[in-house]
């Protein structure tokens, strides 16, 4: 993430950017950003962006229409709610949700359900070696289809019920299972990629009786490997906060928590 040195954002210092790569430039490369689009294509197009020269940014996807779905603000907290202001007094409308960093103000807004999560990467350029964890040689690949989709469904009901990436999802390019011998499911996890993208993991879930077992932790360096090689830059995932024992699985594979965030649906702007 970077730095925001002045909490005073200048609203005359912030501005709409039309080139995804100009964009990832200003931001220093923000993994964030780069797991939601492509250097290549165009933000004038399917997202939008605004950058603010004393530091923060904010993005979102657009639907044909022009109006955004989501919205992103990536700042430090105390900077956070000047960018969130000017950036939804730019939009024609409000979008369906946001995503801010922990801490931001956000009184006068109304958030239904507040989720918080925290961010975390896998960076093969910090010189951390991916090691082979006991029980990945289990882990087979699962291609999405209709019996694929209903069984994994039925699964992460039990195995993770506040899941996030929905079987059946578009962005879901595989996932990651491990049965036993009478080949029911133990766990499982999906490797996703928003068109134009980097690769993350989601839906990472081990049946409560094979807990304890490592399952967790295999599936995710197995999903994190086949991302590598796969040719992403670095790999992603997110999880909800606090998840003590799911944030030390990732540390443990090296990952870092690199935003700490909260998202939620808007109800309503308070007079």
């Amino acid at each position: 993430m970077i730095g925001v040195e002045n909490v005073e954002i200048d609203r005359a210092g912030i501005r709409r950017l039309e080139s995804v790569q100009e964009f990832q430039e200003l931001t220093g490369g923000d993994y964030l950003l780069r797991t939601d689009a492509a250097p290549e294509e165009s933000l004038a197009g399917q997202d939008a962006g605004w950058f603010a020269e004393d530091g923060g940014f904010a993005f979102g996807g657009t639907r044909e229409d022009g109006v955004v779905d989501w919205l992103t603000v990536i700042a430090v907290p105390e900077a956070a709610r000047a960018l969130l202001d000017h950036v939804m007094g730019d939009l024609a409308r409000p979008p369906k949700g946001i995503s801010v960093p922990r801490g931001t103000d956000l009184s006068g807004i109304e958030i239904a359900e507040p989720e918080p999560w925290d961010y975390m990467v896998f960076d093969p350029a910090w010189g951390v070696e991916l090691a082979v964890q006991p029980g990945e040689d289990r882990v087979v690949e699962l291609l999405p289809s209709p019996e694929a989709d209903a069984e994994i469904g039925d699964f992460l009901k039990v195995a993770n019920p506040s899941h996030s990436a929905k079987p059946g999802w578009d962005a879901i390019r595989a996932w990651g299972v491990v049965r036993d011998a009478e080949g029911q499911l133990l766990a499982c996890g999906a490797y996703c990629r928003r068109s134009g993208g980097n690769g993350y993991l989601a839906s990472i879930g081990t049946h409560p009786d094979a807990r304890g077992q490592g399952l967790g932790a295999a599936v995710s360096a197995w999903l994190t490997r086949r991302s590598l090689t796969g040719g992403d830059g670095f790999c992603s995932l997110g999880h909800w906060y606090p998840n003590e024992p799911a944030r030390r699985v990732y540390a443990r594979l090296g990952y870092r928590t690199t935003h700490r965030m909260m998202s939620g649906r808007l109800g309503g702007l308070a007079a």
